[in-house]
Parts: C-alpha cells; sequence; structure tokens
C-alpha cells in the first residue's frame, strides 16, 4: 500500500473523491438516481393517497385537493338496489368522516423515516413504482349498524313451507313453497365503506342471501295425500262443559297428524298425559264398569271417533280395547278406551303412502277425517253382530229405615253383550275382503233393589 503521505498520492485522493462528490451531486439534482432526496417539504413524487397523485405537493396543497375530493364522498348519497327496488343512503346518515390528515402524514413520511439508506430506497421505490396510501374512512359504528338493520328487516322475506290446504268440501289443495330472502349485513357494511370512497358509480347491489323452506312442495306432493278415505262423527253433550272441553283439547292435539309409510300412531304419545296442568279438566270416566269422576274425561270418545275414522280408512288397528260398559255415542264393539300409561290406542298406515289426520269439534260433535290416497272404488263398511245377549243380574241391599217387605229399584241395570265386528272391503261393489277386527265383551250392570226388612212372623199363644 502507498504511503499517504506521500504528496503525490495524496493528492490522487483527494481529486477522485471530489470527482465522486460531483458525480453524485449531478445524479441527484438530475433525480437519476435518488429523486425528490433534494424536495425539502414536500411529498415526494410518485406518492398517491386514495387514488389522488399528491407527488411534490406540500402538505397544504395536498391537503387542500383532498379535502375537495373527499367532500363529495362525505355527503354524495349511495344508491342500494335490489331488483326493482331502491334505497338512498347518506353518509352523513353513517357518521361518514374520510381521515385525510392521517393518510396525509404517512404520504408525507414516505422517504423521511428510517437510516438513511433505507429512506432512499424507499424514494427511489415511490419515483419509479408508485406507492399508495390508502384513505381510512371511520363511521358511527352505532349509526350504521342501526341503518343497516332498518334496512335488514325491509330486505328480509320469510320463506314459506308448503303446505296441505282441505276445503269445505274435502279436496286436498297443495299451496307451494317460496324461498326467502335475508341481507347479508356484515357484506352491505364492507360494500358502504369501499363505495364511500368511490368516485365514479356510487350504487351498491345489495348482497341478498336466498332462504330455503322447510318443506317443499315437491316434498308435499311426493307424500300421497291427495283425497279423503274415511270420516267418522259422534255426538256429545255440549251441557257438559268440561267434559265437552276435554274433547275439544284431544282432538286438537291430533288435529294435523301426519302418519308415515309403516309408521305406527300412538294416541297416548300424541295427547300425552291428562293432567290438570295441560288444560283437562274433570268430567265421569268409566273405571271399574262404573260411572266415576276423573281427569280427562271425555278423551275416549276422542279416541273412539278416530278408532272408527281409522277403520273405514282401512287402515290397520294395532292396538285398541273396548270398554267395560257400553257406552251411548257409537255402536257396540265401536268404541276404543284409553287410559295414559296402561291402555292405548295405536294405528298403522298400511297404505303406502302418508295420510293426514284432521279433527273439528263442532258445538256438540266431533269429526275425524283421513285423507291419503287408496283406490277411488274401495269402499269400507263395518258390520256388527251380537253373538250373545247376557242379562244382568239382581242385587238386593236391604235397608232397616224401609217398610218391611217393600222393594225399590235404585238401579234399572243392562245387559251384557259379546259383540263381533267385521271390515268389509268392496271395489267395484263386489266385496273383495271382509277381515274380523274384534270380538268384544261388555259387562251386564246388575239391577240393584233395595228392600224394607222381612216382616216377622205373627206368633199365636
Amino acid at each position: 500500500m502507498g504511503d499517504i503521505t506521500n504528496p503525490k498520492l495524496r493528492i490522487g485522493v483527494m481529486a477522485a473523491a471530489i470527482a465522486a462528490c460531483l458525480i453524485m451531486g449531478v445524479l441527484w439534482s438530475t433525480g437519476s438516481l435518488v429523486p425528490g432526496v433534494l424536495e425539502g417539504n414536500r411529498i415526494c413524487r410518485g406518492v398517491a393517497v386514495g387514488g389522488h397523485d399528491v407527488g411534490g405537493m406540500t402538505l397544504s396543497e395536498a391537503r387542500a385537493r383532498l379535502q375537495a375530493e373527499m367532500s363529495d364522498c362525505e355527503t354524495a348519497p349511495i344508491s342500494l338496489r335490489l331488483g326493482d327496488e331502491a334505497w338512498r343512503v347518506s353518509p352523513e346518515e353513517m357518521g361518514t368522516v374520510v381521515d385525510v390528515e392521517a393518510a396525509l402524514r404517512a404520504a408525507y413520511n414516505i422517504g423521511r423515516s428510517g437510516r438513511l439508506y433505507a429512506r432512499l430506497v424507499q424514494r427511489r421505490q415511490a419515483a419509479r413504482q408508485g406507492i399508495e396510501i390508502p384513505l381510512v374512512v371511520s363511521v358511527d359504528e352505532q349509526r350504521l349498524r342501526d341503518l343497516v338493520f332498518a334496512l335488514a328487516s325491509v330486505v328480509q322475506v320469510q320463506p314459506v313451507d308448503a303446505r296441505i290446504v282441505i276445503t269445505d268440501d274435502d279436496q286436498v289443495i297443495i299451496e307451494p313453497s317460496s324461498e326467502g330472502r335475508q341481507l347479508n349485513v356484515d357484506e352491505l357494511i364492507s360494500r358502504l365503506r369501499s363505495t364511500t370512497l368511490s368516485r365514479g358509480s356510487r350504487e351498491i347491489d345489495l348482497p341478498v342471501e336466498t332462504t330455503l323452506p322447510t318443506v317443499v312442495t315437491s316434498e308435499l306432493e311426493s307424500r300421497g295425500i291427495i283425497r279423503l278415505l274415511g270420516e267418522y262423527t259422534t255426538k256429545f253433550k255440549a251441557s257438559n262443559v268440561k267434559r265437552s272441553e276435554n274433547i275439544r283439547l284431544g282432538a286438537a292435539m291430533i288435529d294435523g297428524t301426519v302418519i308415515a309409510p309403516g309408521d305406527v300412531l300412538s294416541f297416548n304419545e300424541v295427547v300425552g298425559p291428562r293432567t290438570p296442568e295441560r288444560g283437562f279438566m274433570e268430567a265421569d270416566i268409566i273405571l271399574n264398569a262404573e260411572l266415576v269422576p276423573g281427569i280427562g274425561g271425555g278423551i275416549c270418545q276422542v279416541s273412539t271417533t278416530l278408532y272408527n275414522a281409522a277403520l273405514l280408512s282401512d287402515l290397520e288397528i294395532v292396538s285398541r280395547v273396548n270398554h267395560s260398559l257400553p257406552i251411548s255415542y257409537v255402536p257396540l264393539g265401536r268404541d276404543a278406551t284409553v287410559s295414559y300409561g296402561a291402555i292405548d290406542l295405536k294405528i298403522r298406515n298400511n297404505t303406502g303412502h302418508h295420510v293426514l289426520l284432521k279433527a273439528r269439534v263442532g258445538k256438540d260433535t266431533i269429526t275425524f277425517k283421513v285423507f291419503g290416497d287408496l283406490p277411488r272404488d274401495m269402499v269400507v263398511g263395518i258390520e256388527t253382530e251380537v253373538l250373545e245377549k247376557i242379562e244382568p243380574g239382581v242385587i238386593e241391599q236391604v235397608d232397616a229405615k224401609s217398610p218391611p217387605g217393600s222393594r225399590t229399584t235404585i238401579q234399572t241395570g243392562g245387559p251384557g253383550y259379546l259383540v263381533a265386528v267385521w271390515r268389509v272391503v268392496k271395489s267395484g261393489g263386489v266385496e273383495v275382503r271382509r277381515e274380523l277386527i274384534s270380538r268384544d265383551r261388555y259387562k251386564p250392570q246388575p239391577v240393584i233393589v233395595q228392600t224394607g226388612p222381612s216382616p216377622q212372623a205373627v206368633v199365636i199363644p
């Protein structure tokens, strides 16, 4: 290495340094090396804010330009469209503010932070490739969400399930399903924020999502519920208010029940416990061949009416028990008693299609109708045969207070019966099936006679 103290060598080094400085100065001044290094208090060339070129401007100049551009963004209405419907909202309603100052600070700091080399690189990048500073839009979050949710309630359309409607003349009509719609709230909020800064079209297609019905038309059509299969009506005393209310309540619980092919309807499962908490009242029931007060009295008339409608619709009876005594509202052998947790009426849908149960309670009548699909020329009838009439016995009760030798009937009693019930199915008027449904026994009710004490024998001395 040469000696730096050598005068010739020292002069050479100094000359080289001066030449390098001159070259760097020329490059800097022409901007070919690091543009903007000598720009003083101006924003670097190539810097843009929100799509607006502010390079080479002072902060004041850039502020004036951006504020002029942003004033419309904060006040110009935004159109919201959904098909032929349209709404207009103002950014001011949302408390919209474009933070120009924060963007200006970020723009001004380009090339002014970090080490010297990093600043020079950033300025060169701005000049050659451009640097974009986004504008930050702030809103009053509560006002924005209030506006969007208010719009959501207007836009929302609930989906409609397909449903079966039975006309007054027992025609089956399927009301079709329809799709609904709901607003995508988060997406709309995002679109409102970005559209606020738009210098072009200020329109938004509302982001909506389709909501599907639970039951579609094709599903109902596939169930095969197309016509009335069978019906049955019984009468009750409307004056017995509590019993009448139990009948109405039980019928309402079964009304609208659909039984799928092969499924079994359990009366007790559908109606549930007969308790005061569930609205059932105390009325007469048959217990141990006697009429006694009990919660849910009258429910057996509901099960009996349903049982007969099922018989006439050619449904399979899985489980059924007759009352211990004959009842007045149906012929012998046509009743079906129930007791929650003990005796149930169970009916199987053996038609190959769904069946729909409809109940109607009038002033003093209850009717069950079964809708489904069976051959139209099929006719179902019920025949009852009394196999045996069982005469009642006589029970005498002695009353010491009654006149000696007197006899007073206090219960007339009634005969018992042994009954067979047949279901007869005809097609085209010709009998195709005769089915024994049940053989039922009804207990006779004894005649009860109250008598006085026997006359004492007369003693002759």
